[in-house]
């Protein structure tokens, strides 16, 4: 094969409109997916795991400890969260409804 079978194609540049903003609850149940993944999860972890400031993780994941759906541990003095049961039903109806609704479930990132 010769470099002219190959058809170069310019990269598209995507809008804004194309590109969708993830909703609070999205963000809870990318934050719960991966605390779920790693089972004992810290909170900088999270943070890169959901492409979010640390900042802004901490916050989702005080609501999320307030709301019952994780749990927080001190495991030889660092402080890690865990999915609670409550946690875990959330994340099921969340699987179940952007099923129905046609939503794709990102992958979040391992291994940082």
């Amino acid at each position: 094969m010769s470099d002219d079978d190959f058809e170069f194609k310019e990269p598209t540049k995507r809008s804004k409109k194309d590109l969708q903003k993830r909703t609070r609850y999205d963000i809870y149940a990318e934050l719960l997916r991966v605390v779920y993944i790693w089972g004992y999860c810290p909170l900088t972890r999270a943070a890169r795991s959901t492409n979010m400031p640390v900042d802004r993780a901490k916050e989702s994941i005080g609501e999320l400890c307030e709301r019952g759906l994780l749990e927080e541990d001190d495991d030889e003095g660092m402080r890690v969260y865990k999915v609670t049961v409550r946690g875990h039903q959330y994340l099921e109806l969340y699987k179940r409804l952007a099923g129905l609704v046609g939503i794709p479930i990102p992958e979040p990132i391992i291994g940082m």
